[in-house]
């Protein structure tokens, strides 16, 4: 982050010295989310033909349509539900400050600066991740799916953790921001 960017977040408020950097679940993003999960989940609907004929395809055949309705009820509806069980919370997601950085959609614990070697940006198309590479990764292990999906984000990213400031009320460039003002106090090692 160059240094005009870091000034204008100080100046507005955003980050400073004294405060933490903290990013709440954004309502407004989870409900766009459940919106199109549960668009998804009528779509799977129509395939199954629970509601009318089922769509006909010439590339596949009807019992494949009706097997990938149901796959796309399972997987929209619990994503649904559990993008729905976020907006209701309204959860702090991600927290930094001096002592280190919590992500608790990753585990419970604040990641002190000095376990941590390196912060890279990660890009699939138009989306940014944050990637810690962490001293030893065990200490920190990830939980529920974010923690199971860790083992291909190593594979994908190279680094132990990701995260991700999609669903939540603050920016990629806010985090890297808030990292940068920690960073340069001589917090990481």
């Amino acid at each position: 982050m160059d240094r005009a960017t870091l000034r204008k977040f100080s100046a507005t408020g955003w980050i400073s010295e004294m405060n933490d950097f903290v990013a709440h679940t954004s309502r407004f993003r989870m409900a766009i989310l459940v919106i199109v999960s549960l668009a998804f989940v009528a779509g799977g609907v129509w395939m199954t033909g629970l509601l009318g004929p089922p769509p006909v395809s010439s590339r596949s055949s009807p019992e494949m349509v009706m097997a990938l309705g149901w796959i796309t009820i399972a997987f929209f509806g619990l994503g649904a539900v559990v993008i729905a069980r976020l907006w209701w919370a309204n959860n702090e997601m991600l927290r930094i400050n001096p002592r280190g950085i919590r992500w608790l959609r990753w585990c419970d614990q604040t990641i002190p600066w000095d376990q941590i070697t390196d912060i890279t940006e990660w890009r699939y198309k138009s989306t940014r991740s944050i990637i810690l590479h962490v001293r030893d990764p065990q200490l920190y292990p990830g939980k529920g799916i974010v923690g199971w999906a860790g083992r291909a984000n190593r594979t994908l990213t190279g680094g132990d953790i990701g995260i991700s400031m999609l669903g939540t009320d603050r920016t990629f460039d806010e985090a890297m921001t808030a990292i940068a003002s920690f960073r340069k106090n001589g917090a990481l090692a």
